[in-house]
């Protein structure tokens, strides 16, 4: 799908809300339980980084053209992204991230991320980055966790990422697997292989 360089990692991220997750959950989420986003450290900020108390706002109203605001989750065990990110630049805003929710791991279907995607061993894929710099060993990443303080860190070195696609493929025994198109490529790529070549004569 497309190639990119990991470049830093970020610990204890903050999250801030993407418009879809916020209209399709967080707004909703909030007309059932008012006390929603003090519950999970979320706050609603003006552009200028000013708080806004969430009672002050009609949530029954609130669309994407009128919701002036956007919503910031505080670093923490319970943020989305978990206890740190991994950032590869990328024009989708795609990135690996942790989770506090670790059951999902546990499931056959695996497609509850909204995009992004979350890795199972977050902290052994640190390790592993961090590797070739000596003031990051695992006691000093445990340390920095600890704090719950944002803290961005660059790689020595790059690290090349490839994303891929597949709902079909064979592993080295030639078995082979099938996956359900959650994005529903498959039909455009069938109907693309179907055109006859450009420049050929039926």
């Amino acid at each position: 799908m497309f190639s990119s360089l990991i470049t830093f990692l970020v610990f204890n991220p903050d999250w801030t809300v993407p418009n879809t997750i916020l209209i399709n959950d967080i707004v909703p989420a909030v007309i059932r339980n008012p006390d929603y986003l003090a519950s999970r450290g979320m706050k609603v900020l003006r552009s200028d980084g000013a708080e806004v108390n969430p009672a002050s706002i009609d949530w029954q109203s609130v669309t994407l053209g009128n919701f002036r605001y956007r919503i910031r989750q505080e670093p923490g065990p319970d943020n989305a992204l978990g206890r740190v990110k991994f950032m590869f630049p990328n024009q989708y805003s795609v990135y690996i991230h942790d989770t506090p929710v670790r059951n999902l791991f546990s499931q056959t279907d695996r497609s509850f991320s909204s995009g992004c995607i979350r890795i199972y061993k977050p902290l052994e894929f640190a390790e592993y980055l961090l590797r070739d710099n000596p003031a990051w060993t695992p006691t000093q990443i445990k340390s920095q966790l600890d704090l719950e303080r944002m803290r961005t860190v660059n790689l020595n070195k790059p690290v090349p990422v490839h994303m891929l696609y597949l709902t079909a493929w064979a592993d080295d025994d030639g078995v082979v697997f099938f996956r359900r198109d959650i994005y529903d490529r498959d039909q455009r790529l069938l109907t693309a292989l179907s055109q006859p070549p450009s420049g050929v004569n039926q």
